[in-house]
């Protein structure tokens, strides 16, 4: 009965430290006015890194962006950091924050929504849209480099905002699913929800 008991009692711990991992550290809602000058806000979500078993690491820090939503909002994603402001702003939340230091994250990175996974040196963002040669970019020096001394297949295809090496959240192709990592969820509020007071 007691070794039952202290079964229960582990699961229920287990149970509780997994939920509380997929809280995000920190959040920003940001707004800006699309057409007909209507107000449109998203809340960015920082996360620390996932767990060691989370894999495929990217594809399930993606999973866990889609399921977050605003009142009967749209469902979430990683981040689409496509212009100076927000992405500043993303970098800011985070180093004022401190969560690029190894209590949140031990693996210098977190995922965001950019990946030459369809084709190799050919970046697409989760919105569907693709980098083209004038669009924003804010890579590190020397990436991306598709470096793949740990996955000889595919290289690395997904992108990190790095926080290594005096990077601060420079961007960097990494590996989809060699290490955990933290990730930035972008969550659409089509009515400025998390605005009101």
């Amino acid at each position: 009965m007691i070794a039952m008991d202290l079964k229960i009692i582990f699961m229920l711990i287990a149970c509780v430290v997994y939920a509380s991992a997929q809280e995000p550290a920190a959040t920003v809602t940001l707004k800006t006015y699309g057409s007909y000058c209507f107000p449109k806000c998203i809340r960015y979500e920082v996360y620390c890194q996932q767990d060691e078993d989370d894999h495929p690491y990217q594809q399930r820090a993606n999973a866990v962006c889609r399921s977050r939503f605003i009142r009967r909002g749209y469902a979430g994603r990683l981040a689409v950091l496509n212009n100076g402001y927000v992405d500043g702003e993303i970098r800011d939340l985070i180093k004022s924050n401190k969560l690029h230091k190894k209590k949140c994250i031990k693996n210098h990175g977190f995922f965001i929504g950019l990946s030459d996974s369809r084709s190799e040196g050919r970046f697409d963002w989760k919105n569907g849209d693709r980098m083209g040669q004038n669009d924003y970019e804010n890579w590190a020096r020397g990436q991306p480099d598709n470096d793949n001394k740990l996955d000889r297949r595919n290289g690395q295809d997904c992108v990190q905002m790095w926080f290594r090496d005096g990077n601060k959240g420079k961007w960097d192709d990494e590996y989809c699913d060699e290490r955990p990592k933290g990730f930035v969820c972008e969550v659409p509020d089509p009515y400025c929800h998390t605005l009101a007071k």
